[in-house]
């Protein structure tokens, strides 16, 4: 029995990413322990500037390392542990990789490793920071994962103050400044959501966290409404009793519920609310109904002509 080429290439790509880090990782170690000793010049060199050698060492792997990670790790094929588990899969592994490095780095600089994790000033440090942009949207990332409002491959919505839309000059209806796409991953810093262009949404987790978020993936019947004018030629009454008729006809549901309502007039038209509740495509139910309508007020216009033809005669 064959191999697929994925399943053949992922155990290879892992233990080449696994063994490139152990490598990296133990080069690493050997020159800060060469550091360390002073020996030779290095001996004429402050400690101080020791020290920084020894902090940008520790930057240098760390960042090395997130690319091989992202590069490689990351992007392996992980259907047996599901979207959801894999998300926290690589934020976990990101964190970890980032409290690595800053602890590293703080002993770099000779702060030790028991005063560093459970130091009252550490801890002081960290809970100042979480205000602050960077930690904000690490702490939001966890609660989006613990919390799950969302899961990846779930189309969402999202309402934030900070990214206002331009709203239409003569809105129809009240319309929510929401931006729509599919989530798609969660790093430590932000979440990618993927447009309907096709394009990555970078949004940061802390405004994720504080924001209004619809959940376009619940199962179930949701709300379908829209507006569309119509000239003053056809009757109204006539056209409201066609129309109800071809949706109870159509959605025969008690669920459904579906609403025929005059919306709104203007000099030449009327406007039509259309609302009923459905579990199909938002858009292509709207378009069902509209292509509908159409020949609704094609066969009205059409009637109203003859009579007026008998009427003249």
């Amino acid at each position: 029995m064959k191999r697929s080429p994925d399943g053949s290439r992922s155990p290879r790509l892992l233990r080449n990413t696994i063994l490139s880090i152990v490598i990296l990782i133990v080069v690493s170690i050997a020159i800060m322990i060469g550091v360390d000793t002073r020996s030779g010049f290095l001996k004429h060199i402050p400690k101080t500037w020791l020290d920084i050698v020894k902090a940008l060492l520790v930057f240098a792997v760390g960042g090395i390392v997130s690319t091989i990670l992202e590069r490689n790790l990351f992007r392996i094929s992980l259907n047996k542990l599901g979207p959801q588990r894999s998300t926290l899969f690589r934020y976990v592994a990101r964190l970890l990789l980032f409290l690595t490095v800053i602890i590293s780095a703080l002993t770099a600089f000779g702060v030790g490793l028991p005063s560093v994790i459970f130091g009252g000033t550490f801890i002081t440090v960290i809970v100042g920071l979480a205000g602050q942009t960077v930690f904000a949207n690490i702490i939001g990332g966890i609660w989006l994962l613990l919390f799950r409002p969302f899961r990846v491959g779930d189309p969402i919505g999202i309402v934030a103050w900070q990214f206002p839309l331009l709203m239409p000059s003569y809105p129809h209806e009240a319309m929510r400044p929401m931006y729509f796409g599919v989530v798609r991953d969660i790093n430590l810093m932000y979440t990618e959501i993927e447009s309907a262009d096709g394009y990555l949404q970078m949004i940061p987790n802390g405004i994720i966290a504080q924001s209004f978020l619809e959940n376009k993936s619940t199962p179930g019947k949701h709300r379908i409404h829209f507006r569309f004018d119509v000239d003053h030629a056809v009757p109204v009454d006539t056209f409201l009793h066609e129309a109800r008729i071809f949706l109870m006809k159509r959605f025969n549901d008690e669920d459904a519920r579906p609403e025929v309502w005059i919306a709104d007039i203007g000099p030449a038209t009327y406007s039509i609310r259309i609302s009923l509740f459905s579990d199909d495509h938002e858009e292509a139910l709207k378009s069902e109904i509209l292509q509908q309508m159409m020949r609704l007020l094609q066969q009205i216009k059409k009637k109203e002509e003859a009579n007026a033809e008998q009427t003249s005669n």
